[in-house]
């Protein structure tokens, strides 16, 4: 029962696995959910196990995340590496897991493994390029290496990424639909390296694409524009955003008042301080009516109190820091009650998990407690189920005795009964004899209403010593020559030990008999039954059976074949 709940457990455990991997691109909340149930990861199969790990970094990963305590994506990303490597198997997921391995030594601040992974992943993603002609993971991991080293603000290797990824080809890198991103953000690059005519060039070249219009007005354009003014080119950057501006203003797009402080800034920058202050006004007007809408930034407003007061600065030579201070107050409070809001959140779900682990562990003691308790008494019913067979078989074994022995008895004594009708035997003499010898006789006539019990408790207390002590055997011998013609005579003559014997005559063949063997056959000649036999002499039935064994070994007698009739 135990295993059948471990196994179906763990069968439940690698369902949750896959159906959360089915989650990841719909619904991660979902998918984390669902990972959560799985109490014991360690206690999957291999290929389950390395799932649960991906699945873990790659929610992490698309919800920004840390990874620093992931260090399981290693062993998964290794799992996946080495079944790619021996028989092409898992492809998607050796490239995925790959990049988070990278993204965890990042988090844990070590660049240069992370650069080392993310290498080794661009050599297999070249080979699968060169054998499937598909550029699809070349384009993701040179966009993730460019990413990280924008994090760490190195330019020149944002750079380098970024032209390795437009060499590729349109054609390549358009499998993420990003071709004007990727021009948008490499112009970026161009602009905090001084390489000031590339920057307009990927500007263009960024411009110049028509998958993604939008990106185009709201991003790419604004960025150029505000790019030119920072170079100097006032002019061209005052009449780009003009452009806008009315694009946006026709959108009534939130936009607009990001385009109007630039003109503003713009402006005073010309020393044109009555425009600026226009735009300013303008911004300032149009800044309350979307405070309140989702496309509010709350970024820029800082930018915004800190151009007026920057404006103010060059309209009346004050400066006042009074706005922005009482701003920072304002974030600074929000911030603190987000704080205490997330941290009883938190808080919240560790007591949670920590009463769910609680559960668990009370659910897992009651589980191992009705487990033992179930073995218990499994032990128990066949401890009293065995002893109860041996009972039965031991008094079953009592009443074979008895009725053997009482059998003996009926023999033994057929011939003093007066009402007796069966005359005396020869047999019958024999076991008159030994048990006589043995006392039987004596305990019955002194005993008889307990007559059965008492005989049986008195044989059973011989072993076969006492018993063979107290068995007179010569004049057994003798009985048994005048009965049957001499048959111990011959026996010993023929098979046993003259000397040893004290029997006149030679042995004339075939090996000795020992003692033990000679009155097992005299008494089978009177007739006496293997039960008989070791109810008088106390042996054990097997040891009878070896006996017999070894007498018809000795005489070359078949297993069959009648012991006594083919001695003499």
């Amino acid at each position: 029962m135990a295993l059948c709940l471990m196994s179906a457990c763990a069968n439940g455990d690698v369902e949750r696995v896959q159906k959360a991997e089915e989650l990841l691109t719909v619904n991660r909340d979902s998918a984390m959910a669902i990972l959560r149930e799985v109490v014991r990861p360690d206690r999957l199969p291999e290929e389950s196990k390395a799932l649960y790990w991906f699945c873990v970094a790659d929610i992490r990963a698309n919800t920004m995340q840390s990874l620093s305590e992931d260090s399981m994506i290693c062993w998964a990303a290794q799992y996946f590496r080495d079944r790619w490597l021996q028989d092409g198997a898992y492809e998607d997921y050796m490239m995925k897991t790959g990049m988070e391995e990278a993204f965890y030594w990042w988090w844990n601040d070590d660049k240069e493994k992370a650069q080392q992974v993310l290498q080794r992943q661009q050599q297999y993603a070249a080979e699968i390029a060169e054998k499937k002609g598909e550029h699809i993971w070349e384009v993701i991991l040179l966009r993730i290496s460019a990413e990280l080293a924008m994090r760490d603000y190195d330019y020149e290797h944002v750079r380098d990424y970024t032209e390795a990824l437009i060499r590729l080809g349109d054609e390549k890198a358009i499998h993420l639909d990003e071709v004007a991103r990727v021009y948008n953000g490499m112009a970026i690059t161009y602009f905090y390296l001084g390489e000031y005519d590339k920057m307009e060039e990927s500007f263009e070249k960024a411009i110049a694409q028509t998958s993604d219009s939008a990106f185009i007005v709201n991003v790419v354009r604004r960025n150029y524009a505000d790019l030119l003014g920072e170079i100097g080119q006032t002019d061209r950057a005052i009449k780009m955003l003009e452009d806008l501006t009315e694009e946006y203003r026709q959108a009534d797009s939130w936009l607009q008042v990001e385009s109007l402080y630039s003109l503003s800034r713009l402006w005073l920058n010309k020393g044109d301080k009555q425009r600026a202050e226009r735009y300013m006004r303008e911004v300032e007007e149009l800044f309350a009516k979307y405070k309140e809408s989702a496309e509010f930034d709350p970024a820029a407003e800082a930018a915004f109190l800190a151009h007026r007061q920057v404006l103010e600065y060059a309209q009346k030579g004050s400066y006042h820091c009074f706005p922005l201070v009482q701003y920072h107050n304002h974030w600074s409070e929000t911030d603190y009650v987000r704080y205490r809001v997330t941290e009883a959140k938190e808080r919240s779900i560790r007591d949670l998990r920590e009463r769910n682990l609680y559960l668990t562990i009370s659910r897992q003691r009651q589980m191992l407690f009705i487990v033992v308790l179930l073995f218990a008494g499994m032990g128990a019913i066949l401890l009293i189920w065995g002893l109860s067979r041996r009972r039965k078989r031991l008094l079953l074994e009592k009443e074979e005795e008895i009725e053997t022995l009482r059998g003996i008895i009926n023999k033994g004594l057929s011939d003093q009964v007066p009402s007796d009708p069966v005359p005396s035997t020869k047999e019958a003499d024999i076991r008159k004899l030994m048990l006589q010898q043995l006392g039987v006789i004596k305990t019955i006539a002194g005993t008889p209403t307990e007559a059965n019990q008492q005989l049986l408790a008195r044989l059973m207390a011989l072993n076969e010593e006492t018993a063979n002590a107290l068995i007179d055997w010569p004049s057994i011998y003798q009985t048994i020559d005048l009965v049957y013609d001499g048959f111990y005579t011959r026996l010993v003559q023929k098979y046993g030990n003259v000397q040893g014997n004290n029997v006149q005559g030679t042995k004339e063949h075939g090996p000795l008999l020992n003692e033990k063997e000679i009155q097992l056959c005299c008494l089978l000649k009177a007739d006496f039954s293997t039960k008989e036999i070791n109810m008088l002499t106390r042996q054990s039935l097997q040891t009878i059976y070896q006996r017999k064994t070894q007498v018809r070994q000795k005489l070359s007698l078949a297993e069959a074949e009648d012991i006594t009739t083919a001695i003499v």
